[in-house]
């Protein structure tokens, strides 16, 4: 019983904070780790903390999606999300990172800080590839920018 779950973690750890040929990896710190069934996915619970290169996340639970080679497809960050890179900080409720894409999509109470700006909205398209972001409101807010001279 102890080698099974030896394996899944080694299994797990390989897949997760391995640094791959291109340099592309995650190092994950959180409170729990649950290894379902399908292992596929892996969840990070309470106080999770993420980070690749110059991207560097935070939220309350974020999932992990991998692909059939076992690489990272898709982060989805959950409850209390900040995204940091470079001089930029973004906060929200939920993030969906596709590492195939390379676009973030961050969504509910948006807050962009960049160079002393600040940006308000409900969703945030950040297109990595293209270095282009969309920031959008709602019926019930609109988007707000306070920008510095």
């Amino acid at each position: 019983m102890k080698l099974a779950y030896l394996i899944i973690i080694v299994f797990l750890s390989s897949k997760t904070f391995s640094d791959e040929i291109n340099n592309s990896y995650f190092y994950i710190n959180s409170d729990k780790l649950i290894i379902q069934d399908n292992l596929f996915m892996s969840e990070f619970i309470g106080n999770v903390y993420a980070r690749n290169g110059v991207n560097h996340f935070w939220g309350d639970k974020i999932l992990i999606n991998y692909d059939n080679n076992k690489k990272i497809k898709i982060i989805t960050i959950i409850g209390n999300v900040k995204i940091k890179r470079f001089n930029e900080e973004v906060v929200g409720d939920k993030a969906v990172y596709s590492l195939e894409s390379e676009k973030i999509k961050i969504n509910g109470n948006v807050t962009v800080i960049k160079d002393g700006n600040i940006i308000n909205g409900n969703e945030l398209l950040v297109d990595l590839i293209n270095s282009t972001s969309t920031i959008k409101g709602n019926v019930d807010k609109q988007v707000s920018a306070k920008v510095i001279e």
